[in-house]
Order: structure tokens, then C-alpha cells, then sequence
């Protein structure tokens, strides 16, 4: 494998040098980590990949067409940097099954095609100060259990253009790619609306999958938003799903509250999250994360996170929605709580 991957590298590089204005980089992270679960029933530790960042390599290329016009590409793969099997969930979605696109960029904006995040997904990474990590709450009590997905396959995008700070962007998914729990989909599509200057990032989006029958499968809309005061950066979001009314699932919403403060290298991080049903009088899960990072250089920092989801209905969510948590479940039920630790590094190159 490492003589394989020295040989692409190599070819591009050489096709790189053959063309004035084209460039391809090879780029990645290795994230591992010490973590503790203790999903009430039992505990277990382990050494966890991917735990603050994926852990991944990728190849990315642009080539200057000319007339303020490029072509770009991207494609990425998670890998198991803790040497578990290709069968760890969080190891991913098979080779190079992550980001892989083409397209174009110009005064007009950009457009590409493939597999991509959602651009829902996009907001959730501008606005968690753990970038939606296998342990933060946008992956646990939003993406995992109201049904927002991450990635959409077969999929067209265009993103405009940033006018004073205000952009937009449309997506549209072709076939059964949706990256979500969705079993059979004719099409969907994703709208996003944003405002990203200065301090202040506002997003506003829009998702509508159809399923059986070309009935709506899912509806999700979302508002997030951070201000940045120099001392602490404050985030919100809210979100809503609404489901097809033929697979009996009940609407649920998210709620999340984020912050960090800056000390010197070092970023001081709280999260709050909330999944609530409508049809009860009390919210299904509640998420609270504390953390801190460390900037050993900009390219690699160590990381320390403690995390506990409690369930007050027969709900049950363990910490982890990725795949590292695999420590006994227990019983459903009121107060059932699951917790973990975390210290690890990570680093890019």
C-alpha cells in the first residue's frame, strides 16, 4: 500500500510539473485517542480513530483554465489509524468514499458534482468548535437520531459567490444517494442561505428528501449562528425534522448552545445540546460536552473531552453515534445515561 501510494504521488507530481498552472497536493490528519464509554451497563476502553477529527488522506488538484476560469478536483478516504479492522464503522465509507468531486471555479462562483457534505453539514463544521467530532453533540443528538445526513452521493452543487458577505447555495441529490437511514429515495435537495463576515457567520438551511411513492421522506430546516467577541466565540442552532408521516416516526427537534475561549495555545470548549419530540412533555436526549485543545504547532494539537448524554424517555442514544462506543447498553429507560473521556492528539499534514 505505502508503494502504491508513493507511485500516484509521484505520477501526479510529474503531471503537475508537465502543465504551467496546475497543482495537485496530497493532504491529510491522523487522529487517535485514549477513550473511556460507560453506557451504564458497562464500560470499555480503547484507543479511538478519529475521535476530535476523521482521519483521512486525500488528493486535491487545480488547474488555471484561463479568463479567471479553473478546474479542480478532490478525493479523500478515511482510513483506520488505530490498525482496527476495515470494519470499524468510524474507519469509513470504503476507499476513498468520502469527499471525491469535480468542477469548475470562476467569477460566477463554483460548481461541482459527486460525493460531498450536505451543505447543512457544512454549517454544523463552521459552527462546533469540535467539528462535529464523534463525540460532539451535532453528530449525537442531531445527525444520528433526527435524521440529518451528512453526505449526499450523486450529487450536483452550486455555490455563489460571496456578495458583502452574503453567499448562497443549491444542492440536488440524484437517485438513492443520500447518506442517511433513508432506504429508498427518488431525489433530493439542499438550500442554503449565509452570511459570513467579520465576527458574525448566520446560516439558514433548507433540506427535502422524497421517498416511497415520491411521497417526502424528510424535511429539515435549520438556523445556525456564531459571533465571535475576541475573548469567547458563541454559537446556536436550532433545528427541525419532519419525517414521512407513513413511517410513524415522530417529529423531532435540536437545540445546541456552543462556546470557546482562547487561553494562549490553548481553547477552552463547552457544548450543550437538546433533542426534543413534540408529542412529549420532556426532551428525549440532553448532551453536555467540556473540553480543551492545545496547539503544540498549526498543524498538530493534543485534546482532552469529557461527554455525557442522559435519556428521559425510553429513547436511547449512546455517546459516540460514529462507532467507537462499543461498551455494553444498557436497559432503555428514564435517566439512562452514557458517558466517555477522551485525550489524544491529532495531527495534519
Amino acid at each position: 500500500m505505502k508503494k502504491q501510494l508513493i507511485a500516484v504521488v509521484a505520477c501526479l507530481g510529474l503531471g503537475a510539473a508537465a502543465h504551467a498552472g496546475s497543482s495537485v497536493q496530497l493532504y491529510g490528519t491522523v487522529d487517535l485517542g485514549v477513550e473511556h464509554f460507560d453506557n451504564g451497563a458497562g464500560s470499555v476502553s480503547k484507543l479511538g480513530n478519529g475521535v476530535l477529527n476523521p482521519t483521512v488522506f486525500g488528493l486535491k488538484g487545480n488547474e488555471d483554465l484561463g479568463g479567471g476560469l479553473s478546474a479542480f478536483f478532490q478525493a479523500e478516504t478515511s482510513f483506520c489509524g488505530n490498525g482496527a479492522t476495515s470494519g470499524d464503522p468510524y474507519c469509513g465509507p470504503g476507499f476513498f468514499g468520502r469527499t471525491s468531486v469535480v468542477g469548475l471555479k470562476g467569477d460566477f462562483g463554483t460548481l461541482q458534482m459527486g460525493r460531498m457534505f450536505t451543505l447543512s453539514n457544512g454549517d454544523f463544521f463552521v459552527l462546533d468548535p469540535l467539528h462535529s467530532d464523534s463525540l460532539s453533540p451535532f453528530g449525537n443528538t442531531n445527525v444520528a437520531t433526527i435524521g440529518e445526513p451528512v453526505w449526499y452521493s450523486q450529487a450536483v452543487a452550486y455555490y455563489s459567490p460571496s456578495f458583502n458577505g452574503f453567499s448562497g447555495a443549491v444542492m440536488y441529490q440524484f437517485g438513492d444517494g443520500v447518506g442517511s437511514s433513508v432506504t429508498s429515495t427518488t431525489g433530493a435537495y439542499n438550500l442554503h442561505l449565509g452570511y459570513s463576515q467579520g465576527p458574525l457567520f448566520v446560516g439558514v438551511d433548507y433540506e427535502n428528501q422524497k421517498g416511497r411513492n415520491n411521497l417526502t421522506a424528510l424535511k429539515h430546516t435549520m438556523i445556525a449562528a456564531a459571533y465571535d467577541f475576541q475573548v469567547a466565540r458563541i454559537g446556536v442552532y436550532a433545528a427541525r425534522n419532519r419525517p414521512d408521516p407513513l413511517s410513524g416516526n415522530d417529529s423531532l427537534n435540536a437545540y445546541a448552545v456552543v462556546a470557546s475561549v482562547p487561553v494562549g495555545a490553548a481553547t477552552l470548549i463547552g457544548e450543550i445540546a437538546q433533542q426534543t419530540n413534540k408529542t412529549l412533555p420532556i426532551p428525549n436526549t440532553r448532551q453536555y460536552n467540556i473540553g480543551a485543545t492545545y496547539a503544540l504547532s498549526k498543524r498538530t494539537s493534543l485534546y482532552a473531552m469529557y461527554v455525557r448524554t442522559t435519556h428521559y424517555n425510553t429513547f436511547v442514544n449512546e455517546v459516540d453515534a460514529f462507532g467507537n462506543n462499543d461498551a455494553p447498553t444498557a436497559p432503555s429507560g428514564s435517566g439512562a445515561a452514557s458517558s466517555a473521556v477522551a485525550l489524544g492528539m491529532s495531527t495534519n499534514f
